[in-house]
């Protein structure tokens, strides 16, 4: 699954291509543990950082049976365990299905392909999109997906690609990783196209799960 993300001005984020490890460092432990119960029921979708991704051919892993605890730690020999254990075969349900708790780290899979991903907590809720929106873009030719954030999003947003910069961000719905594009900009309008030789089909189907229709 290949992805970029662009500005409205038209500077280009490419997205790191799935099919290798990339280095990367654990999460570290905060100061305090996290005072906030996990959320009982799914959640729209989120954004949290990329600290680590693996593809496997395939998309099996050990099999080793994994619990929300296996997969939420910010132990870094836990999150290898549970990268290394996740089946990530495509189509293959989610025990966890959006029962996450964003505010810890989570070890997860794409949802359409096979690969394994270690996230940081999510720094930035669905909630703050303000529209996703399928469209062709002419000058490319291709279909792409436009993103627009509400006040406080837009703010966070500029935020984390302005210290982000050469680092993965993961669009994130049920526990999946819808897409994760690679930062090489400053997005500090709020306005973002995500491409990735999508067909009309796929970026209408990614817009409506990002904005939560």
């Amino acid at each position: 699954m290949r992805f970029a993300v662009f500005l409205s001005a038209f500077a280009l984020l490419t997205s790191a291509g799935c099919g290798a490890v990339v280095a990367g460092q654990a999460v570290p432990a905060p100061a305090a543990p996290s005072s906030a119960a996990p959320v009982s029921g799914p959640k729209p979708a989120g954004f949290g950082k990329v600290v680590a991704y693996a593809s496997r051919i395939g998309g099996t892993g050990t099999g080793a049976p994994l619990s929300q605890a296996d997969r939420q730690s910010w132990d870094a020999a836990q999150q290898t365990a549970a990268v290394q254990a996740i089946d990530c075969t495509p189509g293959r349900p989610d025990p966890l299905a959006g029962h996450d708790d964003r505010s810890l780290p989570l070890v997860t899979c794409g949802q359409t392909d096979d690969t394994a991903y270690v996230l940081e907590p999510e720094f930035l809720p669905g909630s703050e999109v303000a529209d996703a929106t399928a469209g062709y873009d002419q000058q490319r030719g291709q279909w792409v997906v436009n993103l627009t954030f509400k006040s406080a999003g837009t703010k966070s947003w500029a935020d984390f690609t302005s210290k982000n910069l050469n680092q993965q961000v993961a669009f994130v719905l049920d526990s999946r990783v819808l897409s994760a594009p690679n930062i090489q900009v400053a997005i500090l309008d709020g306005t973002t196209q995500i491409t990735g030789k999508f067909t009309e089909q796929r970026a209408r189907e990614l817009a409506r799960q990002i904005r939560g229709g």
